[in-house]
């Protein structure tokens, strides 16, 4: 009875772990990825003068994914920044996931249906 009591131990210190390092990647790569745009940015506009008279309000899109992702291919700086920071925000929905997938294995559909609300919630913020 204590072997099984040790799996499940070390199964929840595993996801546990991969969990954190999710997180943990997930942050670098999107900062690397913002901080890249950045770069590309500053190359492209850094000797601007910019016009601080009029406010042209430019709204975060991400209707059309394809045509973002083809503009990263083209290096324009300012899709490549949406990038970094839609992975920023898909980092923790990737881990909601992971632990909707870990709590289904170790068969705890408690913590799956919480689990299944905070990713609808994430959703419905992300999307409305």
């Amino acid at each position: 009875m204590s072997n099984t009591g040790k799996n499940t131990e070390q199964i929840d210190i595993t996801i546990e772990h991969i969990l954190g390092n999710i997180l943990r990647i997930g942050v670098i790569i999107a900062a690397s990825v913002v901080l890249i745009g950045a770069v590309f940015y500053l190359f492209r506009h850094g000797n601007e003068i910019p016009d601080y008279y009029s406010f042209v309000f430019n709204p975060f899109s991400v209707n059309d994914p394809i045509g973002l992702l083809k503009e990263v291919f083209d290096l324009k700086s300012l899709a490549i920044i949406k990038l970094g920071i839609l992975l920023l925000v898909g980092t923790p929905i990737l881990r909601v996931i992971i632990s909707i997938i870990a709590f289904i294995y170790e068969r705890d559909l408690m913590y799956v249906a919480f689990t299944l609300i905070v990713l609808v919630v994430l959703f419905f913020s992300f999307f409305y």
